[in-house]
C-alpha cells in the first residue's frame, strides 16, 4: 500500500509544480496561433486518443505506468536542462501528454481494482491531502518565478526528476492489473449516442477559449506566475469544498448537473472578455468549484446507461471524442484570431472572441437538456 500512497503524492506534486503554468509560459515566450492551440488542448486531446488505443490491447497496468512516468520525467528534464523554450517545446509537450495518458490509464486500472477495498478508501483519503500539498507546490512555483519565466527551467527539471523517481516507486507496488482490451463497438443506446454528439459540439465551443486565456493573461491583464498560481489555488479549494455536495446532487439529477456544469463554464470567457481587473478573474474562479465537480455527472451518466461490457468502451470513446473536439476547437479559434488580428488589435480581438464564446457556451449547454435519464439494468 505504501508505494501507491507515495506514488499518488509525488505524481500530484510533480504535476502541480508546472502544469498550471504551461499555457501561460508558452504564450509568454511568444508562441501563439496553432502551436498555442495545441499546447492549450494537449492535456485533453492526446491522453484521450492514446487511452482509446490502449483500451483495445493487452496491457499490464504497472508496466505502462513505469514507462509513462519515466518518459514524462525524461522529457521534462531535457526541456529544463537545454532550455527548450521555442517551437520544439510544443513537440516535447505533446509527447509528454501522450506519456502521461499512458501512465494515467494504468493508474485508473489499479484504482479500479483497489476502489472496493480498504486500500481504496485509504488511498482516496491520502490523495485528498496530496491535493492540498499540490496547491502549496503551485504557490511555491508562482511565488519564486513571478515575472522571471527563465526560472521555470529549474522547476521543469525538478518535476521531471520526481516523475522518474515515481516510475521506480510504482514498480515496488504489489498491486497490478492485466487488462486484455476489448473490441470497440458503438453502443446501441440512443442516449449515449446523443451524449457523444452533444459532447463533440460543446467541447469544440468550450475549447475555443483555451488558447485565448493565456493570451488574455499575458497581453490584457499582464499577469505573472504568482497570479496564475492564485487562480489555480482558488479553483482547487473551491472544487474540494463542493465535491461532496455536487456528488449528492448528481445522484438526484444527472441531467440537471450536466446542464448547469456546462452553463457555468460560460463564466470564464465572459469575465476575461468583459473584465478589467485580475481581482474579477479571481472572483470568477470560485465558480470553477462547481464546474469541476460537475464533471463526475458525465461519467456517472455513461456508467448508468451502459451495460457492463460497454462501460470501458464508452468511457474510451467519450474521452477520445473530447480530445479530438478540443484540438479542433482550439485550432479553429486560433485561426479566427489570426484573421481578426489583421483588422483590430489583440485586446479588442480577445474581448470580441471571449464574449462570443461565452454566449455560444450558454447556447450549447442547453443541448444537455435534450438527454433523457434512462437507466439500463
Amino acid at each position: 500500500m505504501k508505494p501507491l500512497r507515495t506514488y499518488a503524492v509525488l505524481n500530484n506534486l510533480a504535476s502541480s509544480l508546472i502544469n498550471p503554468f504551461v499555457s501561460f509560459f508558452t504564450a509568454s515566450y511568444g508562441i501563439t496561433g496553432v502551436l498555442l492551440a495545441i499546447v492549450s488542448s494537449a492535456n485533453t486531446t492526446f491522453p484521450g486518443v492514446v487511452q482509446f488505443i490502449l483500451a483495445r490491447i493487452f496491457i499490464k497496468a504497472k508496466r505502462i505506468i513505469e514507462v509513462g512516468e519515466f518518459l514524462t520525467g525524461l522529457f521534462w528534464v531535457l526541456i529544463g536542462s537545454f532550455t527548450i523554450f521555442n517551437s520544439f517545446f510544443v513537440i516535447f509537450y505533446v509527447v509528454i501528454t501522450v506519456c502521461l495518458g499512458v501512465a494515467n490509464f494504468g493508474w485508473l486500472l489499479i484504482l479500479d481494482k483497489v476502489s472496493e477495498t480498504k486500500r481504496g478508501r485509504i488511498l482516496a483519503y491520502y490523495s485528498f491531502y496530496a491535493t492540498i500539498g499540490g496547491f502549496i507546490a503551485t504557490l511555491i512555483t508562482g511565488f519564486i518565478v513571478r515575472d522571471n519565466l527563465y526560472m521555470m527551467r529549474y522547476f521543469f527539471v525538478i518535476s521531471g526528476l520526481i516523475y522518474i523517481i515515481n516510475s521506480f516507486i510504482i514498480s515496488k507496488s504489489d498491486v497490478d492489473v492485466e487488462y486484455k482490451g476489448s473490441k470497440i463497438t458503438l453502443t446501441r443506446n440512443p442516449e449515449i449516442k446523443k451524449l457523444f454528439v452533444i459532447t463533440f459540439i460543446f467541447t469544440f465551443i468550450w475549447s475555443m477559449a483555451w488558447p485565448l486565456f493565456p493570451l488574455a493573461q499575458v497581453y490584457k491583464f499582464h499577469m505573472n506566475e504568482l497570479q496564475i498560481a492564485i487562480i489555480d489555488l482558488i479553483s482547487g479549494i473551491s472544487t474540494l469544498s463542493l465535491q461532496r455536495v455536487i456528488g449528492r446532487l448528481v445522484d438526484k439529477s444527472k441531467k440537471l448537473i450536466m446542464f448547469l456544469g456546462r452553463l457555468g463554464l460560460a463564466t470564464f470567457p465572459l469575465v476575461y472578455g468583459l473584465g478589467t481587473s485580475v481581482y474579477q478573474i479571481y472572483l470568477a474562479y470560485i465558480v470553477s468549484g462547481f464546474t469541476n465537480s460537475a464533471s463526475i455527472s458525465y461519467t456517472a451518466f455513461l456508467f448508468d446507461n451502459s451495460s457492463y461490457s460497454e462501460k470501458r468502451v464508452n468511457i474510451a470513446l467519450y474521452n477520445m471524442i473530447n480530445g479530438l473536439s478540443a484540438l479542433s476547437g482550439s485550432t479553429f479559434s486560433s485561426l479566427i484570431l489570426g484573421i481578426l488580428l489583421t483588422r483590430i488589435n489583440i485586446i479588442m480581438a480577445i474581448n470580441l472572441m471571449m464574449i462570443t464564446i461565452g454566449i455560444l457556451r450558454i447556447l450549447s449547454s442547453l443541448l444537455y437538456l435534450k438527454i433523457k435519464e434512462t437507466v439500463r439494468r
